[in-house]
C-alpha cells in the first residue's frame, strides 16, 4: 500500500463503487482501526473526503491525513471542509501530523486558506469578471459554496451577485462540512465564514475597498461571538498551561503570527497592548509566533513580560498546546486588521491604534518597550559592548552622534518599483543632501534595513549598515535606541523608533490608515495629485473619497491619481527641524500649530505627530479644508 501505484489503482477501479454500500463496516471493524492512515487514505482514493475526516476524528491515533502518493486534500476544495473540523483534531494524537497538515495549518495563520479559489477565480476570462473586480462582482464568483455567497452577500448588504460558474466545485451537499448533529452544522458554517470575512478584510483594503473593512469586521465579530457560544473544552495540556498564567480559555484574545512576523506588526502589537492597559479591551493576550518568522527576536522579546509568547519550535511550548491553540483562532483570534470599540463600532486597526496612541501620550504613560530594553542592558552589558566596538571599528569617536536612516525599498522586500506596494518606497537621490547636512555638522549617518537595499554611495561619516557583514537583529534594535534621530518613512522599522521615543522625520510618506507617530515626529507627505493637477490637501488624503487609493501603485493609477517622492529639500528640511528638536534646548523652528488637525478629517490620523513647518509653508493647498 501507499507505494505500489498499481494495487491502488485496482483498488480505485474494483472496490471504490462499493465503499459506500460498506461504510458501516469500515466505521465498526475493529481490526482497521489498526490501520488508521490506510483507511484514511483508501477513503479518499474513493473520493469519501467526509468519511475520510470523520474517520481520522474518530480513531485515537495519529493519522496523516494526506498520503505520499500525491493526493493534497489541502489545496483542494476539500482543505476548507478540513478547515471547519480542525479545532476538534485531537493535537497531542497527531503531533506527529504530516508536512502538509503542518503547512496547511500555517496557510491557515497567514490568510492563505482559499489557494484553491484563488487559482479558479485567476483563471477566470479577465474581460468578463477581471482580478480587481468590486466586492460585490468578487464574491460570487470566488467562494465556491452558494450557502456561503447568499450569506456574505446577504450580511454585507450587497446585492445579489452571479451564480457560480459550473467549475465551482461541489455544492450539492445535503449536510455542511461533515455536521453530526445541528449545533456542529451551525458551528462549522461559523467557522467557514470567519475565514471567508478575514480573507474580504485583506482583498477589500488592497483592492481599493477600505471604506468596506468596518463592515467586513463586524460581521466576522458577530461570527466570532456565536462560536465562542460554543467554545471547545481545552485539552488537559493546555488548561495547565492556562492554568500556569492564571486564565482559562473563554479569556483569552489570541495574537496570530501576523503580529511577530513582521517588525512593524511588532510596532503593532505595543500599541495594542497599550489599549489593553488604558482599559480599551481586558482578555489575556496570547501570541503564537514561528521560531524562524519573527522579524526581530530581541525586538519581540521586550513583550514578553506584557504578553505571554508561544513559539513553536521552543522547548517551552509543545506542539500539541501550540496547534490546538492556532486551531481555536475563529473563537479566540484577535486581527491586527480591524479593531471594534467596546460600543461596537469598527475601524481599520491603525485608525484605533493612532487614536490610542494620541490618549497614551496625553495621559504621560511614557514608553514601557524602552523602559524594559534599558532595564535589560543594564543587567547585561554585552550588546553595548560590542556596539562601542562597532563604534571604533567604523570611526564614530567617543562624543560623536549619528542618525539612523531608513529608506523603502522595492529591492529589499522582492518588489518590483512601479507595482503593488512599493508605492511605498523611495529612491536613494533626494536624501543625499540630508546625509551631507548632517555630516556637515559633525553627526554621522547609519543606514539601516535589509541586505538587498541599493548601496549607497561612498560618503565621508556613512555607514551602509544595511549591506555590511557586522548587521544583527540586536544590534539593529541597539542602534536605533542610541541613535539622536531617526530618519524614516511609512515602513514597519519606523515604529521601532517610535516605540523608543526617538525623535522622527517621517519623509515619502503615504498611507490609507492611521499612524502610529509619536509627539516628537514631524513628516512630509508624498505629493500627491489628480488627473487635472491639484494638490490633494490634508483634509483629501484623510478623507474616505481619497485615502483607500493608496494601497498600491493599480489603486493609486485607477483612482486617476500621481504620487510623487519627496523632494530633496523637503526631506532636508523636515530633517533640519527634527535636529533642531532634539538639541535638548528651546526649539529654533517653531511647530506649526494646533490648527493643522483641524484639516485631517480621521480624528488622530497622524497620532502625535505634526507635519514639518517647511513641507505646510511650501505647499499651503494642504491646509484645505475637510472634503
Amino acid at each position: 500500500m501507499f507505494e505500489h501505484g498499481a494495487i491502488d489503482r485496482h483498488f480505485v477501479f474494483f472496490c471504490a463503487p462499493f465503499v459506500t454500500q460498506h461504510r458501516d463496516w469500515v466505521f465498526e471493524n475493529k481490526w482497521l482501526r489498526e490501520y488508521p492512515d490506510e483507511v484514511v487514505y483508501f477513503l479518499l482514493l474513493s473520493d469519501r473526503h467526509d468519511d475520510a475526516l470523520k474517520y481520522a476524528r474518530s480513531v485515537k491515533k495519529t493519522i496523516r491525513i494526506d498520503s505520499p502518493q500525491g493526493i493534497d486534500v489541502f489545496a483542494s476544495y476539500y482543505s476548507m471542509d478540513v478547515l471547519t473540523q480542525v479545532h476538534r483534531f485531537q493535537w497531542s494524537w497527531l503531533a506527529g501530523a504530516s508536512p502538509q497538515m503542518r503547512t496547511f495549518i500555517r496557510l491557515m495563520l497567514e490568510h492563505r486558506n482559499f489557494r484553491f479559489e484563488e487559482v479558479l477565480f485567476s483563471r477566470r476570462d479577465a474581460a468578463a469578471i477581471p482580478n480587481d473586480a468590486r466586492v460585490g462582482q468578487y464574491i460570487p464568483n470566488f467562494f465556491r459554496d452558494p450557502d456561503v455567497v447568499d450569506r456574505l452577500t446577504t450580511e454585507l448588504n450587497l446585492e445579489g451577485g452571479a451564480v457560480p460558474p459550473a467549475d465551482a466545485g461541489p455544492t450539492d451537499r445535503d449536510e455542511w462540512h461533515f455536521a453530526n448533529d445541528r449545533q456542529e452544522q451551525a458551528d462549522s458554517l461559523d467557522v467557514y465564514m470567519f475565514y471567508a470575512y478575514r480573507h474580504l478584510l485583506l482583498r477589500t483594503y488592497h483592492n481599493g475597498e477600505g471604506d468596506l473593512v468596518p463592515r467586513v469586521y463586524s460581521r466576522s465579530m458577530d461570527t466570532q461571538r456565536r462560536l465562542r457560544r460554543n467554545l471547545p473544552s481545552p485539552s488537559r495540556e493546555l488548561k495547565r498551561y492556562l492554568d500556569r498564567i492564571g486564565t482559562d480559555l473563554s479569556n483569552v484574545r489570541l495574537l496570530s503570527p501576523d503580529w511577530s512576523a513582521l517588525i512593524g506588526h511588532n510596532g503593532h502589537l505595543n500599541v495594542h497592548l497599550m489599549m489593553r492597559e488604558m482599559g480599551w479591551w481586558d482578555e489575556q493576550p496570547l501570541l503564537l509566533a514561528y521560531n524562524e518568522r519573527i522579524a526581530n527576536k530581541t525586538f519581540l522579546s521586550l513583550f514578553s513580560d506584557i504578553c505571554p509568547t508561544l513559539t513553536l519550535g521552543d522547548d517551552d511550548v509543545s506542539p500539541a498546546v501550540w496547534h490546538e491553540l492556532a486551531s481555536l483562532t475563529p473563537f479566540l483570534g484577535d486581527s491586527h486588521q480591524a479593531y471594534q470599540f467596546k460600543d461596537g463600532r469598527c475601524v481599520y486597526w491603525n485608525d484605533a491604534g493612532s487614536m490610542a496612541l494620541q490618549q497614551w501620550e496625553r495621559e504621560g504613560r511614557g514608553f514601557p518597550l524602552r523602559d524594559i530594553y534599558d532595564s535589560r542592558m543594564r543587567a547585561d552589558d554585552r550588546t553595548e559592548m560590542r556596539y562601542q566596538a562597532l563604534r571604533k571599528k567604523w570611526g564614530l569617536g567617543p562624543d560623536d552622534w549619528f542618525v539612523c536612516l531608513h529608506m523603502r525599498d522595492a529591492e529589499a522586500r522582492g518588489e518590483t518599483l512601479g507595482q503593488g506596494e512599493s508605492i511605498r518606497s523611495a529612491t536613494i537621490g533626494n536624501y543625499l543632501d540630508t546625509v551631507r547636512f548632517i555630516t556637515d555638522q559633525g553627526g554621522w549617518v547609519i543606514r539601516m534595513g535589509g541586505r538587498k537595499a541599493p548601496p549607497l554611495p561612498e560618503m565621508p561619516r556613512v555607514v551602509d549598515y544595511a549591506r555590511c557583514e557586522d548587521q544583527a537583529p540586536e544590534m539593529d534594535v541597539h542602534l536605533m535606541r542610541r541613535a539622536r534621530i531617526f530618519i524614516g518613512t511609512t515602513s514597519g522599522f519606523a515604529y521601532v523608533a517610535t516605540s523608543f521615543g526617538i525623535p522622527t522625520a517621517m519623509v515619502n510618506a503615504l498611507s490609507s490608515v492611521g499612524l502610529l507617530w509619536s509627539k516628537d515626529t514631524r513628516f512630509s507627505l508624498k505629493p500627491v495629485h489628480t488627473r487635472e493637477g491639484c494638490l490633494l490637501s490634508l483634509g483629501d488624503v484623510t478623507s474616505e473619497q481619497w485615502r483607500w487609493t493608496f494601497p498600491t501603485y493599480e489603486t493609486v493609477q485607477h483612482a486617476g491619481l500621481t504620487v510623487s517622492e519627496s523632494s530633496s529639500d523637503e526631506i532636508l528640511e523636515t530633517t533640519k527641524e527634527v535636529l533642531d528638536l532634539s538639541s535638548g534646548t528651546a526649539p529654533a523652528i517653531l511647530p506649526v500649530d494646533d490648527d493643522w488637525e483641524k484639516c485631517v478629517n480621521i480624528p488622530g490620523f497622524f497620532g502625535n505627530s505634526r507635519p514639518s513647518r517647511y513641507f505646510i509653508e511650501k505647499y499651503p493647498a494642504l491646509m484645505g479644508g475637510r472634503s
